[in-house]
């Protein structure tokens, strides 16, 4: 077991904690390049429009046994997106995709996404589904879902989101300064809130990289990331307040901390490398029936895992530590400064 190898030794962390500071800010940095150059993009739910998804397959009269009869499945997203123009005279975005059925077969699905104010009725659907099967005359398409968000509905929807996961974060910093006032409260829940933005971010700039909107899916992985990384940061700081108490007041900030750290290495490991492997199963399998709605959860989730766990051993304690390591030496140079003022005084 990892655990078990772990403990055999002692690292001393806290000895490279600029360098760990040093590869996360690396790594933000690498993320808004790519948020730069590759944009971001928010989906209807949250920007307002309509959007219309149909089921297709092979018509009766068409064999599957037919060696050509997988070439009438291959749709063309530009020619998709013409029909629904000259039909709705409105532009779109077309995502073809597959999904595994209850069955175990696979579903064909085609989503055809307009943003901004636009929207659509049910009808309009209709017509576009006989339109998409004339141009496609051995193909079956069915509307499965008609959907209309208004832009007004929307951003309403995607301030109470933020407002959720603002509110999380604050409730967070006031449990952690009350449950550890022994090791400096406030500092404590302020530099795990630090190492939760960063994590909050790598998910973000994991949406930026592979291309996928913002949608509910997003704020999904940014609570449960923000679950999952603070439940390892306050193991930590509970270790710390627990080797406070054994070691005393002598032992120094970073050893205090990096003792803790060691302590509690192989479970951190063990826990995160567990919800890995189960993320990444999850990906693998919704690679392989293409079921975008999950791998734009479990993709970013698995960046999220990572990045949780390495702030929380390497950027909380290491922020931690220079917190307290710098308001002591404020404090002594206060002392310092009274005393030689109480001495002037005197003469």
């Amino acid at each position: 077991m990892v655990k078990s190898y772990v403990d055999r030794k002692e690292y001393k962390f806290l000895e490279n904690r600029k360098k760990f500071i040093a590869v996360a800010l690396c790594v933000i940095c690498l993320g808004v390049v790519f948020n730069i150059f590759r944009g971001i993009q928010l989906d209807i739910k949250f920007t307002g429009g309509a959007m219309l998804k149909y089921s297709y397959s092979l018509d009766k009269t068409v064999s599957e046994s037919d060696v050509s009869a997988s070439d009438y499945m291959k749709l063309d997203k530009a020619k998709v997106a013409s029909i629904v123009k000259k039909v709705t005279g409105k532009d779109s975005t077309i995502t073809i995709a597959q999904s595994a059925t209850s069955e175990g077969g696979v579903k064909n699905t085609v989503t055809v996404s307009m943003s901004g104010k636009n929207t659509i009725s049910e009808d309009a659907g209709e017509q576009v589904a006989e339109k998409l099967t004339e141009q496609y005359p051995n193909v079956d398409f069915s509307l499965l879902e008609s959907n209309s968000v208004d832009a007004t509905t929307g951003g309403e929807f995607f301030a109470k989101c933020l407002v959720a996961v603002v509110l999380a974060a604050v409730f967070m910093i006031i449990y952690v300064a009350l449950r550890f006032k022994k090791i400096g409260g406030m500092s404590a829940g302020v530099t795990a809130i630090i190492a939760i933005i960063h994590d909050c971010l790598i998910v973000y700039f994991t949406f930026a990289i592979f291309g996928f909107s913002i949608d509910d899916n997003f704020i999904a992985v940014i609570l449960t990331v923000i679950g999952y990384s603070i439940n390892s940061t306050i193991i930590i700081y509970d270790r710390i307040r627990e080797n406070r108490t054994i070691m005393g007041d002598k032992a120094t900030y970073a050893q205090l901390a990096n003792r803790s750290l060691n302590e509690t290495l192989g479970r951190t490991i063990n826990t995160n490398l567990t919800l890995l492997a189960a993320v990444l199963t999850i990906v693998i399998v919704a690679y392989i029936y293409d079921i975008r709605s999950i791998i734009t959860f479990a993709v970013p989730m698995m960046a999220g895992v990572i990045a949780g766990a390495y702030s929380s051993m390497f950027i909380s304690n290491a922020l931690w530590v220079s917190w307290r390591e710098y308001r002591d030496a404020k404090l002594a140079q206060k002392k310092a400064q009274s005393f030689v003022s109480g001495k002037k005084s005197k003469k």
